[in-house]
């Protein structure tokens, strides 16, 4: 996870000031590169269909069918996202980086079919014309597989390369959106909704398509095994609820709202809660400056102290120095926590001041805006925490903390509409209680770090070896590196050790223990 800290810190070394704005920019797009990309393109579109005659009913269905892509992609590509990163982490970990391509090759397959038919299932019975309807389709898709794509390219630490198709799709869309501007003024057209979505989604595809020919560069002459994640759903079955929760944790609250009587159908076709869902999307991209800085500084200076601790344990140092870098992993989580905490609130500060100089021009917006910012502060370090759970491995206690989040939210959303709170309370309240619960769970596994570092926090007795490193037939004939019969065999000799003793097991006699200690003093004394 900490890969762009590392190489973005490295490059930081070797650049001025303009050099570093360069690296500061490109860990932004890689930690939100889709929603910078969708910020910046639906403030250029909107603009420019206002110049060009598209009517206000047009641009409220355009920004509806834009909320609910990306939603749907977003629900479709988290909850894969936990289970594919495992999963290149260990084919990374046991030096198969070969196997790259087929892991991620079939949750693409997967969730590329699982937004296809989503998709077409949301958009058949609306009351749209059927090119509005394809291209919304085609959106979907693409979003959900750009995301995908960007967890490949940052294990293949092609973090530049993320940036310039991001930055590619943006000019793309600029310059067709000039064009086709020139073209209406000629021939005296009006700027059509179908038009505008569609320049919009090819934007998007131009960022698609760059970063497709980027892993067909860096992955050249593989042959994909499609079918090669199977053993990871039942080695990790909880990262598919992670991922899940997660995702949920994001858009309940506004499905909520969707459902209340203030909500607004746009279209005929999709609910909405404009107020709420526009404060929404601003809170979240002011969480952009606490990600890029988490991927550069924190995130690295934490896994230099996590790595020292671990270190030892394998290195087989004493329990003096083990306990002492025990306690240093301690501090530094709990100092990460607080760091992130410093760095969104004053993001925080600095957007609600400017919230209340633009007031006047959205006043409900504002309203809602000035509590959901400040929920931002908790939210950022709810993420921290959960993240930092995923670093111990502890994927039940992440799940837990993703699913408690999840209702978190619902119970703030329902307590808010229940005594007319405004949403951005609710949503205050929910984030409140979400970290509460996490950092009980984090500190939980703090207290008891030299204990899980031998005993699996996920309360499993068994040690496998991870689904990447495990050897197949079909990879066998493909000529994928597994592991060699001799470090099997280690592996598979300490599993029997470590798994001598399970729950239900009887201890033998005194009479038989004592014949066999006999039996040894007898032999060594021969």
């Amino acid at each position: 996870m900490a890969g762009i800290g590392f190489t973005l810190r490295k490059a930081l070394g070797n650049m001025g000031l303009q050099g570093k704005w360069r690296v500061y920019s490109a860990a932004a797009f890689v930690a939100a590169g889709p929603w910078l990309l969708t910020l910046i393109s639906l403030f250029l579109l909107l603009s420019w269909s206002k110049a060009f005659g598209l009517q206000n009913d047009q641009r409220d269905l355009f920004f509806a069918t834009i909320t609910y892509a990306m939603i749907s992609s977003n629900l479709i590509s988290t909850t894969a996202q936990f289970f594919l990163t495992r999963y290149l982490a260990d084919a990374l970990y046991v030096e198969a980086p070969e196997r790259l391509l087929s892991g991620f090759t079939g949750v693409y397959l997967y969730t590329g079919i699982a937004s296809l038919v989503l998709s077409i299932a949301m958009q058949w019975f609306l009351p749209l014309p059927i090119a509005y309807k394809i291209w919304t389709v085609v959106l979907t898709v693409i979003l959900t597989q750009l995301g995908l794509i960007m967890i490949l390219l940052s294990a293949a630490k092609a973090y530049w390369d993320i940036a310039r198709g991001f930055l590619l799709g943006l000019l793309s869309l600029g310059l067709m959106a000039l064009v086709y501007g020139i073209y209406m003024k000629m021939a005296g057209l009006k700027a059509d909704q179908t038009v505008v979505l569609g320049m919009f989604t090819l934007g998007q595809g131009v960022a698609f398509f760059w970063l497709g020919s980027v892993v067909v560069r860096d992955f050249p002459g593989q042959i994909p095994v499609l079918y090669e994640v199977k053993p990871q759903f039942k080695r990790y079955p909880e990262l598919i609820g992670i991922g899940f929760f997660y995702a949920m944790s994001l858009w309940i609250d506004n499905g909520m709202y969707w459902l209340s009587e203030g909500s607004l159908l746009v279209g005929g076709s999709y609910l909405l809660s404009p107020g709420y869902d526009l404060a929404k999307f601003w809170t979240f991209l002011a969480l952009i400056p606490a990600f890029t800085l988490f991927s550069v500084n924190v995130e690295t200076e934490f896994y230099k102290v996590f790595r020292r601790f671990y270190d030892a344990i394998e290195g087989g140092d004493t329990l003096a120095p083990v306990r002492m870098f025990e306690e240093e992993l301690r501090m530094e989580t709990k100092a990460a926590l607080l760091r992130m905490m410093k760095i969104q609130a004053f993001v925080a500060m600095l957007a609600w001041v400017f919230a209340q100089q633009v007031k006047h021009i959205y006043p409900n917006v504002i309203d809602i805006f000035q509590w959901t910012i400040i929920g931002s502060v908790p939210h950022m370090v709810w993420i921290t925490a959960f993240l930092l759970l995923l670093y111990f491995d502890a994927r039940k206690q992440a799940m837990w903390a993703a699913g408690i989040a999840m209702l978190a939210l619902f119970v703030g959303g329902e307590v808010a509409v229940r005594f007319h709170w405004s949403p951005g309370a609710g949503y205050l309240l929910g984030t409140v209680l979400m970290l509460v619960v996490t950092l009980w769970l984090l500190n939980r596994q703090l207290d008891r770090l030299l204990f899980y570092a031998f005993y699996d926090p996920n309360g499993v007795r068994k040690r496998w070896l991870p689904p990447a490193a495990k050897p197949n037939i079909q990879q066998q004939r493909l000529g994928y590196p597994v592991l060699d019969a001799e470090e099997e065999e280690r592996f598979i000799q300490r599993q029997e050790e470590e798994n001598r003793w399970y729950q239900g097991m009887t201890l033998p006699s005194r009479k038989k223990k004592h014949s066999r200690k006999q039996a040894k003093e007898d032999e060594s004394g021969k």
